[in-house]
């Protein structure tokens, strides 16, 4: 009885945890999904090159889909690889929505 329970442990998370997941295949988020006359709300250049640098692709690949805009700050949301990405503007330093530049608590 001993070694049947002690195999069932063994084999039980053996098994569950030895599954195969196939990586899902590029999937396109709805809102990066773009009409080819897909017209930017903005022409922001700086934070196109941002997104680019920060994601490691080409500024031609980037997409702004939605901007909101206002006096010294700003949210952006831009289409990269098919996955939005929102990023913060405060003054004139871009940053990815969320994170924080300024935590140094290790």
């Amino acid at each position: 009885m001993k070694k049947l329970i002690f195999t069932l442990m063994v084999v039980l998370p053996t098994l569950y945890f030895a599954q195969e997941e196939k990586p899902k295949e590029s999937q396109i988020a709805k809102e990066c999904d773009l009409p080819k006359d897909f017209k930017e709300p903005i022409k922001n250049n700086r934070l196109k090159k941002f997104v680019a640098i920060d994601n490691g692709v080409d500024e031609k690949e980037v997409a702004i889909i939605r901007a909101q805009n206002g006096f010294g700050s700003g949210i952006f949301t831009a289409c990269v690889k098919g996955q939005p990405i929102q990023y913060q503007k405060m003054g004139t330093v871009f940053m990815r929505e969320g994170k924080n530049p300024f935590n140094n608590a290790k």
